[in-house]
């Protein structure tokens, strides 16, 4: 089971054999084809071939905004997937966008977004998601509403947690998100595709008033100046292959470290997923493909967007523990790393 503390549980693709080609599709990817409104895959529409592939999409709170994020309405016109040759295949398109509110689709669920045929064993190197900016949206508590700001700014994560993710804008006011993470699809009848877009490393807040329930004239509605900027950041494992490291961080004195970051960094330091610690302490890393990753502790960080994350309760005055404790993840179990003293 997904659980807490993840910040935006993203993508679930399904593999399930299938008996016969419909519309004309075969198994093998295509081209990918410019975006076009009449080009359309209507939604759970199930292609034939080796395997079908269904999507779902949803999150969970990110820690640094706490009860003042109500939603986050993500407007999603096309998801795409990349194999290794080249090859674009659309998973999913929308004439009107499909919106999906991430903040109700938490600890692991998700809301079906689309489905296509894909071949067994193989292997995909992009995910891509592209999202309409006009029709995505954020709404605060008190019922005031604003726009979701998408940026092509560079990773500026104290981990590098941002470099695999590319943001990049399309014509008719579309934005593409592009994971450059490679998975590869099981030989069984069934798989999941476990894409995580991590708002806790994604958002920053606006600069001022951000969480108010009206405007400066006391009516709700929208405010541009409430917009949050979103520099996405996103993970990818497949599930046959995928793992989960959970622990728990306290002070020398026993009490638990809130607000921490917790990177998970495999070979070469490439990071595997990060959580922010929560009120007791405790953390789950998820959607990490199996292997061994070295646990870094942050009390002050960075996240992709620019947004600065502090500590509570630490009592070491260092900015980074790193390789804290060492972990195997295995497929389909969770790991314990155990208390980390900070």
């Amino acid at each position: 089971m997904k659980r807490h503390f993840k910040a935006f549980y993203a993508l679930l693709l399904a593999f399930v054999p299938a008996a016969c080609a419909m519309h004309g599709q075969s198994a093998t990817p295509s081209a990918l084809p410019p975006y076009n409104p009449q080009n359309i895959v209507q939604p759970f529409d199930t292609h034939g071939g080796i395997a079908t592939m269904d999507v779902a999409v949803g999150d969970a709170p990110p820690a640094f905004f706490g009860s003042g994020l109500a939603r986050v309405n993500l407007a999603i016109s096309e998801i795409d997937v990349v194999d290794a040759a080249g090859n674009s295949q659309v998973v999913a398109k929308y004439t009107t966008p499909f919106i999906v509110d991430l903040l109700q689709f938490q600890n692991g669920s998700g809301d079906d977004v689309g489905t296509a045929s894909v071949n067994n064993l193989q292997t995909y190197q992009q995910v891509r998601f592209v999202v309409n900016t006009a029709a995505s949206s954020v709404l605060y508590t008190g019922g005031l509403s604003a726009p979701l700001n998408f940026v092509t700014d560079n990773d500026r994560s104290s981990s590098h947690a941002g470099k695999a993710t590319s943001t990049s804008y399309l014509s008719g006011g579309l934005v593409a998100i592009t994971q450059n993470g490679s998975f590869t699809i099981g030989s069984g009848a069934s798989e999941l595709l476990n894409v995580d877009f991590n708002l806790m490393e994604s958002l920053t807040p606006p600069s001022i008033g951000w969480g108010r329930g009206d405007d400066n004239h006391g009516n709700s509605g929208s405010h541009n100046s409430l917009s949050l900027a979103v520099r996405p950041t996103l993970f990818v494992a497949a599930n046959s292959n995928e793992g989960m490291i959970s622990g728990t961080l306290v002070n020398n004195d026993g009490t638990p470290v809130s607000n921490a970051v917790v990177v998970a960094a495999g070979p070469g330091n490439q990071v595997g997923n990060t959580v922010a610690t929560d009120a007791s302490g405790n953390f789950l890393l998820h959607t990490l493909a199996a292997g061994t990753y070295s646990l870094d502790v942050y009390n002050q960080y960075t996240n992709s967007a620019g947004e600065s994350f502090s500590s509570r309760g630490s009592s070491s005055d260092r900015s980074r523990l790193k390789g804290a404790t060492t972990v195997t993840v295995s497929p389909g179990q969770t790991s314990n790393a155990g208390t980390i003293r900070d």
